[in-house]
């Protein structure tokens, strides 16, 4: 409120049109954190030091909705630097399969070939189109959850399970990697943008047009 009052007299303007509010922070056992009560906070400079930013990051967001109190503790956090782990090996296994000189190769409808590439492909399309809605309504944490889910329990656990053997795409594999990098970045900008760089290219991931659905991408059958 200070802010808004102090801007707007110094300027003219009102600098926010929107205000994202959350609840209070408390620990494991649900009690708030105060410094009054040392033993119920955690230093977020620790854990950035123990478990990495974005795993911090992720711990922030998803499960914490405007207006709700939010529970942070170590193995909340522990818990989310094995999504970004996992994040960083399913990378490392896609690049080991990019052919040489495809990293700039424009993807198309027509390089979806299998049925668990229509699959993939149809989901990613799917979850753009949910999580720009949930964005849009400023449920940060439905968005990441979302992302999270089809991170982790379709695309790792089983497009790319699919991927070891003969039905392997690399083209839908870079494809559904880039995008999900995409929405995986304002959540998990760091990794992500490690990766982005390794994967060849020139600009900042964060610079890069969001992903949109595409009717050309719905495989319905």
């Amino acid at each position: 409120a200070r802010m808004i009052l102090m801007t707007t007299y110094m300027t003219g303007e009102v600098p926010f049109k929107h205000v994202y509010l959350h609840g209070l922070v408390r620990d494991k056992n649900g009690e708030k954190m105060s410094k009054s009560k040392p033993e119920t906070c955690i230093d977020p400079l620790d854990m950035i030091e123990k478990y990495g930013t974005d795993a911090v990051r992720l711990s922030m967001v998803i499960g914490g909705t405007p207006g709700n109190d939010m529970r942070i503790y170590e193995e909340k956090i522990a818990g989310y630097r094995n999504f970004i782990n996992k994040i960083w090996n399913s990378s490392r296994f896609v690049l080991m399969n990019l052919p040489e000189g495809q990293t700039d190769e424009e993807f198309k409808p027509s390089m979806v070939k299998s049925l668990a590439d229509k699959w993939i492909v149809s989901r990613l399309n799917s979850l753009t189109k949910e999580v720009n809605k949930e964005i849009e309504k400023f449920r940060f944490s439905d968005a990441g959850t979302k992302i999270y889910d089809f991170f982790w329990s379709e695309f790792c656990d089983w497009y790319l399970e699919i991927s070891k053997g003969e039905l392997q795409n690399p083209a839908v594999l870079k494809h559904v990697l880039e995008n999900t990098l995409k929405l995986l970045h304002p959540f998990t900008p760091y990794i992500t943008e490690v990766i982005w760089g390794n994967l060849g290219k020139k600009t900042l991931l964060m610079a890069e047009e969001w992903p949109k659905h595409s009717k050309k991408l719905e495989f319905k059958d």
